[in-house]
C-alpha cells in the first residue's frame, strides 16, 4: 500500500508538466499540482514536500501524515520543518498538527510549536505562518532565548 501511495504521489506531482495541462480546480496551483488527485479524506504518510525560491530549496516540510481535508485545505501530522536562509543558515520548526489552507497562504496550528534558529529558540502554544510574505506569530505564553552568537558585542577588528 505504501508503494502504490508513493506511485500516486509521483504520478500527482508529475501530471501536469508531462500532459502539458494544468489542473482543473488550480485552487492549489503550482504550490501542489497533485493536491487534484488526492480526493477529500485521502491520507499520504511520511511526506516531504520541498518550497524553491530563486532555484534553490528555501524550506522542506516533513509530517508523517498529510490529510486532505478540502480541495483547498490539507492537515499535518508531527511536522518538522526546515527552512533555509540565502546565507546559509537554517531554522527548524517543529509541532505537533497544522493545518495550511492554499487560498490563503495561511499555515494555522494550535499546538505546542517550537522554533530554533542559529540567532534565537522560540516556543509558544501554536502559530499562525504566512507563506506568502514568509513572517509568522507564535501564540502565548511564548518563551524566546536570544543566543549570544546573535550579538557582536566585541566587534571584529578590521
Amino acid at each position: 500500500m505504501k508503494r502504490l501511495t508513493a506511485i500516486l504521489c509521483t504520478m500527482a506531482f508529475l501530471a501536469p508538466s508531462v500532459w502539458g495541462q494544468a489542473p482543473k480546480d488550480d485552487i492549489a496551483g503550482n504550490e501542489f499540482p497533485g493536491l487534484q488527485f488526492l480526493p477529500p479524506g485521502s491520507k499520504v504518510k511520511g511526506i516531504s514536500l520541498p518550497r524553491y525560491e530563486k532555484h534553490r530549496v528555501s524550506a522542506l516540510l516533513m509530517s508523517e501524515v498529510m490529510e486532505v481535508l478540502s480541495r483547498s485545505n490539507v492537515s499535518f501530522s508531527t511536522i518538522r520543518a526546515n527552512m533555509y536562509a540565502e546565507n546559509g543558515e537554517t531554522t527548524l520548526v517543529t509541532c505537533a498538527k497544522a493545518a495550511y489552507d492554499f487560498r490563503s497562504k495561511i499555515v494555522e496550528s494550535e499546538t505546542r510549536t517550537a522554533v530554533d534558529s542559529p540567532r534565537f529558540s522560540a516556543s509558544g502554544n501554536g502559530v499562525t505562518f504566512s507563506t506568502e510574505n514568509n513572517t509568522g506569530l507564535l501564540k502565548g505564553p511564548v518563551r524566546t532565548t536570544i543566543k549570544n552568537s546573535s550579538f557582536n558585542l566585541g566587534g571584529k577588528k578590521k
